[in-house]
């Protein structure tokens, strides 16, 4: 099965700053077996829910909250993944 490299934004996620819960955006990378790029997208985003980073009270979630898969791309198995599927970079809104 293809491997992919997904890219992902995120925007407009209430985390919790200095002690004020404020709009954070993140940017992200997860790799993913799968056939298609399409199937690629969804994986990674149930690998996106299942993270421990985006255990988001109830009364914080909002509807302005967005990820953007900014690339899919199919590469070969060997690629070099780093600690792969973890770790975020996160910037204020």
């Amino acid at each position: 099965m293809p491997t992919y490299r997904c890219t992902i934004r995120g925007e407009n996620f209430p985390f919790r700053i200095s002690g004020r819960v404020r709009p954070t955006g993140f940017y992200t990378t997860r790799w993913v077996n799968a056939s298609t790029a399409e199937a690629a997208e969804l994986k990674a985003l149930g690998l996106l829910r299942k993270d421990k980073a985006f255990v988001i009270p109830a009364c914080l979630r909002t509807e302005a909250a967005m990820v953007y898969f900014e690339r899919i791309d199919r590469v070969s198995a060997a690629s070099k993944r780093g600690r792969a599927n973890s770790g975020f970079v996160f910037f204020p809104m």
